[in-house]
């Protein structure tokens, strides 16, 4: 058998464009569910202005508090964040900010807590640089 290099790269191109014409078709009849945009004024707030944590939301919602808090408590040792830490004082850590976040406290509430209960060090290097570029009150 000779080997046709022109013919081969017909081939591919061929095939490569029947691909994505099916990978198109695909995309267009598709009954899996579009993303759904929420507006502002349908998200739950708490007071002054701020979305709320969805109490309800499970640990998807009080996890982006353990993981912009470093493994400050005792017990903790060699952990970068909270979330992969789990010493009794870490457990009273993440009891404390789960109670904020039972009492309907929005994002910017907990961490104003976090900060004032342990200060401005608790908080990754991530975290203190976002919290960093908020507007002032």
């Amino acid at each position: 058998m000779t080997n046709h290099p022109l013919l081969t790269n017909i081939l591919l191109f061929v095939i490569a464009a029947l691909l994505l014409v099916l990978v198109i078709q695909n995309g267009m009849n598709s009954s899996a569910p579009r993303p759904q945009f929420v507006s502002e004024s349908s998200m739950p707030h708490s007071g002054g202005g701020h979305p709320a944590v969805n109490s309800g939301a499970g640990p998807m919602g009080q996890n982006m508090f353990f993981l912009a808090v470093r493994g400050f408590p005792d017990g903790c040792e060699g952990k970068k964040v909270l979330a992969d830490c789990d010493s009794p004082a870490a457990q009273a850590v993440k009891a404390a900010i789960e109670a904020q976040v039972a009492e309907g406290k929005g994002p910017r509430q907990v961490f104003d807590f976090i900060v004032e209960k342990w200060g401005e060090g608790a908080l990754t290097e991530q975290a203190q640089k976002i919290r960093s570029m908020r507007p002032k009150k």
